[in-house]
């Protein structure tokens, strides 16, 4: 695609009268075309079959029709995203010294217009072309720079409004002057006069002495018709007041006004500028809803959750990751506090992602530090999580709500990263969907499950226990009995004394035979008066009752799988069959207890495997944190170095073609 047509060229004299007549044309017509004042609705404009100028040439090209600036625009569908691309390219030019940029409101004839002006670098004419026209980036092979699509001056300010003037002044170097340049993308004045290609008129200045002066491109009289051109179409009805707008600008940097500003479907503008004298809002939304305003208010951990898409100046504030030093953000005359999310949050966590196609890489740009914690107003169950994805500095997803789970569960866990090995999309709002994020996606839902699962009890909640496994026929047997069991045993159990007092725990059998043993009645079977040695069984032929363990549940189904017992012929035999049982009872007891004490000590050996895997890997985690912040260190001196190179590149560039324009000019002299 070839670039959009800046100025407006001239035309062969044969073609004047032509041309009047399609002026007339095109005049008339223009009363005809209704501009729609909203958003979505202005792609609707159709052209003027004959309106349009084609300049014809030896070679086709794509021709770029005005309907494309609104479509382009369309990729914004939040009107504070178009705000955060601006503000990208004024902290892009940090590396040019800029030290602000300010967001304000201006009235000009009773209409409200947008203003972004930073103190940067500024544009050359070339530059200011560039910037007009479509796709052109020199950022995306520049380090420490957000923009890198050539895009985004476009479709932000189209989005914001139907049309934008910008004046760029750049300070000369090394033998070039000091220029400024003046720069219309109007959607109105391509609409009303029925253009069929983006026609952009720009019109240069170049200082020489203390005098600003004509700098010509083609001729005077294209010069003038693009001034012309602009004076007619912007909100400045001079040329004397075009320049004085320059006023606002220093020894450099650039000037951006964006007007007829798009309004909704009731005839209001899309921005509020009187909910907040030091703000920029939208309607609608969390705004218009005052039970989620007063939280916000009582709770101002979570303010930022719940005001960033509709307050500019909340929004601003979360933007970057860093602000570089001296470097601020001014919104309607007040500085925007800039706010670490980590702030937030209590019990954090630190984790390292590092994607499975880069584990084996060093660059620390391919890995994440992802710090995850409760919000501070957590313990308040405050619906607030998600996680807050960075690329390259910049808030791209904010508050990316990933896991949403049934009830409460991850309620109050925000997430902070910056993961610079996806690739943001076009509009800076989401990522292309790739496989790397994919995963980290999944990644991110299984840190904020183990976290909630494993923290939140610490803001309130129940503890979580892990998803119930099927339940094995051993541990079913040894589970408490439910009613079923308990009516069975008390049938069977009758009078019998419960086991060191625990409600629903069974009594051994040696209790039990002894409790029956003690309820059989004494009989002497011979008819002496004196009494028989066997009347009363000594006390010691049976365990005590507290020798039993009181947590081993012991089966009894053994003893009466036979079925009931014969009656003895004696009570001797009674005592010799009992003392039996008791024996292979305790003999069983001893093995139990002795498989027990296997698997306790099977389950210490694992414990202990267990802690020293533990402390490897977390042995690991720190040496690959120290291993990340080495590398970060080694990326932000290679990037100051870097930055440095870039700088001193620069200036030899000026200087070489400082020379060439001498060289040009001793060489047109000589002819």
């Amino acid at each position: 695609m070839v670039p959009v047509r800046e100025e407006i060229n001239n035309v062969p004299a044969a073609a004047t009268a032509e041309q009047g007549k399609q002026t007339a044309v095109t005049s008339n017509t223009a009363a005809v075309v209704r501009n729609c004042k909203q958003f979505w609705r202005a792609g609707d404009y159709e052209g003027i079959s004959n309106g349009g100028d084609v300049s014809l040439a030896d070679m086709d090209h794509v021709r770029v029709h005005p309907r494309f600036l609104h479509s382009n625009a369309t990729s914004h569908k939040w009107a504070l995203g178009a705000f955060a691309e601006l503000l990208d390219n004024a902290l892009d030019e940090v590396c040019n010294g800029a030290t602000y940029v300010n967001v304000d409101m201006v009235m000009k004839a009773n209409t409200k217009m947008l203003v972004v002006q930073d103190n940067g670098g500024g544009m050359t004419p070339d530059k200011m072309r560039q910037c007009m026209s479509l796709g052109y980036s020199a950022k995306s092979k520049m380090a420490n720079t957000i923009g890198q699509y050539g895009n985004g001056f476009k479709t932000s300010s189209m989005r914001l409004g139907a049309d934008v003037i910008v004046f760029s002044r750049c300070r000369g170097n090394y033998g070039l002057s000091t220029t400024q340049s003046i720069g219309l993308l109007s959607f109105t004045f391509l609409q009303n006069t029925g253009k069929e290609d983006i026609i952009v008129p720009i019109v240069d200045y170049e200082k020489t002495g203390e005098t600003w002066n004509k700098r010509l491109k083609s001729s005077d009289e294209c010069w003038q018709r693009n001034l012309e051109t602009v004076v007619q179409w912007s909100p400045y009805d001079s040329e004397e007041e075009l320049v004085g707008q320059f006023n606002f600008l220093e020894d450099q940097g650039t000037r951006i006004v964006i007007y007829n500003l798009w309004e909704d479907d009731e005839g209001l503008l899309e921005l509020d500028f009187e909910a907040d004298q030091n703000d920029i809002q939208t309607r609608g939304g969390n705004r218009d809803d005052k039970k989620l305003m007063t939280i916000a208010n009582d709770h101002p951990s979570s303010r930022r959750f719940l005001t960033y898409r509709h307050s500019l100046r909340s929004y601003a504030s979360i933007l970057y990751r860093r602000i570089p030093l001296g470097f601020s953000i001014i919104l309607r005359g007040k500085e925007v506090e800039y706010h670490d999310i980590v702030d937030d949050l209590i019990h954090p966590q630190k984790h390292v992602y590092k994607p499975v196609a880069c584990a084996s890489s060093k660059d620390p740009n391919m890995s994440a530090a992802v710090t995850l914690g409760f919000i501070k107003d957590a313990g308040h169950h405050i619906d607030v999580q998600g996680f807050n994805v960075y690329h390259k500095n910049r808030l791209i997803r904010p508050f990316w709500r990933l896991w949403n789970a049934s009830g409460s569960d991850g309620r109050g866990v925000i997430g902070v990263l910056e993961a610079n090995f996806v690739e943001p999309a076009h509009d800076k709002q989401g990522f292309e969907r790739t496989t790397a994020l994919s995963r980290l996606e999944a990644r991110l839902i299984h840190l904020q499950k183990t976290y909630w699962s494993t923290n939140c009890h610490l803001i309130g909640y129940a503890q979580r226990r892990h998803s119930k496994k099927p339940v094995s026929p051993e541990k079913e047997e040894a589970s408490p009995p439910n009613a079923d069991d308990k009516s069975n045993s008390k049938d069977n159990t009758t009078s019998a004394p419960k086991s060191n007092g625990k409600k629903g725990q069974k009594s051994s059998p040696v209790v039990r035979e002894r409790n029956l043993f003690e309820a059989q009645p004494a009989v002497n079977h011979n008819t002496s008066s004196s009494s028989s040695p066997l009347r009363v069984a000594p006390e010691s032929m049976f365990p005590p009752q507290d020798a039993q363990p009181s947590n081993m549940l012991v089966k009894i189904e053994d003893v009466n799988k036979a079925g009931p017992t014969p009656p003895f012929s004696s009570l001797t035999e009674m005592v010799l069959k009992l003392m039996d049982e008791n024996r292979n009872l305790r003999n069983s007891l001893t093995n139990a207890l002795h498989d027990l004490q296997n698997e306790e000590d099977k389950n210490t050996t694992l414990k202990n495997q267990l802690q020293d895997a533990t402390d490897i890997i977390q042995q690991m985690d720190q040496e690959q944190e120290k291993f990340v912040t080495s590398f970060e260190e080694e990326r932000n001196r290679r990037e100051q170095a870097q930055q440095h190179m870039q700088s001193r590149l620069k200036e030899a560039t000026e200087t070489i073609e400082g020379l060439l324009r001498k060289v040009k000019m001793l060489e047109a002299g000589l002819h």
